[in-house]
């Protein structure tokens, strides 16, 4: 079965060199084209496995958003957004180059949305701000956010763990429909965690969980949210 896997990671890495080769011989207008079609595919490998294959599809992911021109940047924008969340999680990457690589991904991303304070924030790594910047700048996508957010509470990486749950005690409080059925959800989801074997992940999961079930209040005021969000992670204790 590794062998499997490690097949499979060595014909997407071939196949994402191709794409940067080709790319890189074509017209402007023709790579824009391509491009577009290109980003919804490498969504996915950034949360790949391998660390090559997340490093090589988040850099090529940076690329391409650089080669789109015109017309092709509305069309793209719909994928950029969906690419904001991932990024700003693989910015806390184990992986140096990966996590570096999703920061300079993540500032074109924004340069290319026109988003000011996003791209003030990466420019100058105040990480624990960008997911409340994400958070106010498109309101309408907190209910996507939670969602996009869920999964990652399951990564292997404890710094992508905590930097999930932070994120989701933040959300929680944008949220427009506070339904049971919502917030029991994400309770359930950070209950999985309390008995996660790292102290630091466990502890800040019981924190947020109290935060969600408490009677909403204004987003982005008080103490509350601002130590959730900069609470110490295990790769900053290091």
């Amino acid at each position: 079965m590794a062998s499997q896997e490690n097949g499979n990671t060595d014909n997407k890495m071939k196949a994402l060199f191709v794409f940067r080769n080709v790319l890189g011989h074509m017209s402007r207008e023709k790579a824009s084209l391509t491009a577009l079609q290109l980003v919804e595919k490498l969504l996915p490998l950034f949360d790949d496995e391998s660390r090559q294959l997340r490093e090589l599809s988040i850099c090529l992911f940076r690329d391409v958003l650089q080669m789109v021109v015109g017309k092709d940047k509305k069309q793209m924008e719909e994928n950029v957004r969906r690419s904001l969340l991932p990024l700003f999680f693989r910015m806390s990457d184990q992986s140096g180059s990966v996590a570096k690589a999703s920061q300079e991904a993540l500032l074109v991303a924004a340069k290319l949305l026109k988003w000011t304070q996003l791209t003030h924030l990466t420019q100058t790594q105040q990480t624990c701000r960008i997911g409340e910047c994400l958070l106010v700048q498109d309101r309408s996508r907190v209910e996507e956010y939670l969602s996009q957010s869920l999964p990652y509470l399951k990564d292997a990486q404890v710094p992508l763990r905590e930097a999930a749950v932070r994120f989701i005690g933040l959300a929680a409080q944008h949220r427009r429909d506070q339904s049971e059925e919502k917030l029991a959800e994400i309770c359930t989801a950070l209950q999985l965690l309390e008995k996660d074997a790292e102290l630091s992940v466990s502890s800040l999961a019981i924190q947020t969980m109290l935060i969600v079930r408490s009677p909403r209040k204004k987003p982005t005021s008080g103490w509350t949210l601002w130590a959730l969000c900069c609470w110490p992670s295990k790769a900053g204790q290091k």
